[in-house]
């Protein structure tokens, strides 16, 4: 009777017979619990479906309608509804240009910009509706193909601004997913951000769209993102020292194929301090150029670093140069990054992985496997750690990065990955858990998946949204406490 109770119970339950407060903190601990905003998008029309009574109170309450993604075709007559729902709440609005299965019927879309969805007159049509509650709007990402759009947005938001309008906007992400590295020439005269009202802004992501760099104040943020920006019209090297200096508590720093215009080192050069920053990506540059971007700051308590596409040419020596500089990493995720496959290749690798003994989660993919093989390296063959007691490890050796419990893989050989992990387990440092991204859980053979089975748990990882070790890594520190 117990097993029939818990089993049905929660179908009997009378939830409607609950006060409509409790009733709709219901509603939204299930609208925000979601892992995407697709789910969210899934659960509030579900929701609002199930009785009258249930979509009044939903209708109602216009929180629950402030996170509104516009993937609904023009007119865009959802989206709208919900938008006028939302009342007087905070925004956080979404614009996509790409249908749900865009990348199966459009795989060539970087070189048909010119045949998406919106033009310049949809997208001023569009900002007009949505600028009416222009001071309500907390975050705003748009996602287009080609520069008319982008554009209109960045002036939109600017002539917001001159027109007295405030500008609140906390989180902002433009990006233009067309020709990268394409700019318009000296005839046009980029946008000052909000005007410069950007006193609330702690968010920019700005992907290959650029703004006034001089003229728009960049203070206080907590993330950073810039990416496929063309040098041209990159920010100089001061004024990205400047900007730096200006965000003191800077928590991500993300340079993909984007950074300062290099300039001739000073001989008084000092390094930044970014005692805050935890996020780190660099991608898409020239080893030296890697080199001197990561010259220009510290940043000892960075926990999740990502290395990618980094290829053309031996990076070993950005490797060494950024050895030891990372003690507190606890995610390392690299992404086509060209080491040599040399003794001192292999040596760099060593000793750059000696210096991260806290790491615990590492995800891989596009890389060659000798990188990968250095981590069952044993660093004493290096000249490491020939003092250190090693009684704890069945083989009387030491083990690099012995912390490592999670893996995370694409676009790699299952049955290698499988060996790894098991002489990983023989070195007495076994994973706890393999990922594999979903788009590529149809590349493991059912034997491959058999084979990492046998070793550590394999489960799937859905693209865009994190896993459980991932999150609690965010938020532990070295001894496993909440920070």
């Amino acid at each position: 009777m117990r097993f029939k109770r818990d089993i049905f119970y929660w179908r009997n339950f009378r939830m409607n017979d609950l006060p409509p407060e409790i009733i709709t903190h219901i509603f939204r601990i299930a609208a925000w619990s979601t892992s995407t905003p697709a789910e969210g998008t899934h659960v509030r029309l579900l929701l609002t479906s199930v009785c009258a009574k249930w979509r009044r109170l939903m209708i109602e309450d216009c929180t629950l309608w402030s996170a509104i993604w516009f993937r609904d075709p023009p007119p865009y007559e959802r989206s709208l509804e919900w938008f006028k729902r939302a009342g007087g709440a905070p925004l956080d609005i979404r614009i996509n240009e790409h249908d749900a299965d865009w990348r199966s019927k459009d795989d060539d879309w970087r070189y048909k910009e010119d045949d998406h969805r919106f033009t310049t007159e949809q997208m001023e049509e569009l900002m007009d509706k949505l600028f009416v509650k222009v001071s309500q709007i907390r975050m705003l990402v748009l996602v287009v193909d080609n520069w008319p759009p982008a554009l209109v947005v960045l002036d939109k938001l600017q002539e917001a601004a001159y027109a007295g309008k405030v500008i609140n906007m906390e989180r902002l992400e433009i990006h233009r997913m067309g020709q990268p590295f394409v700019w318009l020439g000296p005839g046009r005269t980029p946008a000052v951000l909000f005007g410069g009202q950007t006193r609330a802004l702690k968010y920019l992501c700005l992907a290959g769209v650029h703004i006034d760099w001089n003229a728009t104040p960049l203070n206080n943020l907590s993330t950073i993102d810039l990416r496929k920006i063309a040098m041209n019209v990159a920010p100089t090297l001061n004024r990205f020292r400047e900007v730096l200096l200006a965000c003191p508590r800077l928590q991500k720093l993300s340079l993909d194929g984007a950074g300062p215009q290099p300039s001739a080192r000073k001989s008084d050069h000092i390094p930044i301090d970014l005692p805050h920053l935890k996020v780190l990506v660099i991608g898409g540059f020239s080893m030296l150029y890697s080199c001197y971007i990561l010259s220009q700051f510290k940043a000892p308590n960075v926990r999740d670093l990502t290395l990618m596409n980094l290829t053309g040419e031996d990076y070993t020596t950005m490797i060494a140069a950024i050895t030891a500089r990372y003690k507190e990493l606890r995610l390392l995720t690299l992404y086509a990054v060209n080491i040599s496959p040399t003794e001192g290749g292999t040596k760099a690798m060593v000793k750059f992985l000696y210096a991260m003994p806290y790491l615990s989660y590492l995800r891989i993919a596009s890389m060659k496997w000798h990188v990968i093989e250095a981590f069952n390296e044993d660093p004493r063959e290096f000249g490491l750690g020939r003092d250190t007691v090693t009684q704890l490890f069945p083989q009387n050796r030491l083990v690099l990065c012995p912390k490592l419990q999670t893996i995370e893989f694409q676009q790699l050989s299952g049955t290698k990955i499988a060996e790894w992990a098991a002489r990983r387990r023989e070195l007495g440092a076994p994973l706890r858990r393999a990922y594999v991204n979903s788009p590529y859980v149809s590349k493991v053979t059912a034997e491959e998946a058999e084979m990492i089975q046998q070793v550590v748990g394999l489960f799937i990882a859905p693209l865009g949204s994190t896993t459980p070790e991932e999150r609690a890594l965010a938020t532990c520190d070295r001894y496993g406490e909440t920070i």
